[in-house]
């Protein structure tokens, strides 16, 4: 869930708006590292790091959200290891 403290709200993004963003990020992150003209000078190590970057993130966005990365399910449902949270 995001939280607005200061104005005293919660905002609840449900697993299919998580997905979505995860695969719209994931369109422009693959179109972004195949357009020559932007990502041309990068070696594979780089890209190799910006992918690992791009997932971690994606991983702390489900959790903020109150959701698993691996499986999709709340938080408290999840039965994944502890080091994919």
């Amino acid at each position: 869930m995001e939280f607005g403290v200061a104005l005293g709200y919660v905002v609840v993004v449900t697993i299919f708006q998580l997905r979505q963003a995860y695969h719209d990020s994931l369109s422009n992150m693959r179109g972004w590292l195949l357009d020559a003209t932007v990502s041309g000078q990068l070696t594979v190590l780089d890209r190799l790091s910006i992918i690992d970057a791009w997932q971690q993130e994606m991983v702390e966005y489900f959790n903020r959200n109150g959701y698993c990365f691996s499986c999709n399910k709340r938080l408290p449902r999840c039965g994944c290891p502890t080091e994919t949270h």
